[in-house]
């Protein structure tokens, strides 16, 4: 499949470097999936939102984003690191609930990074279990 990048573009997207932090980064410079949001969508939860809470009454939307939301078969997170890239820590497949569970897998994260002792079991969370033979129980669809 061609997505418009040159062979120097996806060498860059598949690159393990630091992520700049004082300029956009590979991944934001080659937006792939990167769909027009709805902007009266979003102003319709805004208006939504402050009938639900007063206090959002002044809120004004700064940004709009729309994107792919990033869900695992099992629709578990993965928090994990990963032994064939040692010092690499992922968590990802949220399947929306980032902004809830956030706190929680950014400690799980941290805990993972800094080699502590995690504050959950981290072994449902772990990346291998799609490939160790581990049977997966598939949530079912809300």
């Amino acid at each position: 499949m061609q997505l418009g990048l040159s062979t120097q573009s996806w060498n860059e997207l598949f690159e393990i470097s630091a992520v700049p932090l004082d300029r956009p980064g590979a991944f934001e410079r080659h937006r792939i999936l990167d769909p027009k949001p709805d902007g009266k969508a979003a102003l319709r939860a805004l208006q939504a939102a402050t009938e639900a809470l007063p206090v959002l009454r002044d809120a004004r939307v700064e940004q709009i984003w729309a994107g792919l939301i990033d869900v695992t078969p099992d629709a578990v997170p993965i928090i994990s690191t990963l032994e064939a890239i040692p010092g690499l820590t992922i968590a990802t497949g949220f399947s929306g609930h980032g902004f809830g569970i956030g706190p929680g897998a950014g400690h799980l994260s941290a805990d993972l990074v800094m080699g502590t002792t995690p504050i959950v079991d981290p072994a449902p969370f772990r990346f291998s279990r799609f490939s160790d033979g581990s049977p997966l129980e598939i949530a079912p669809p809300v």
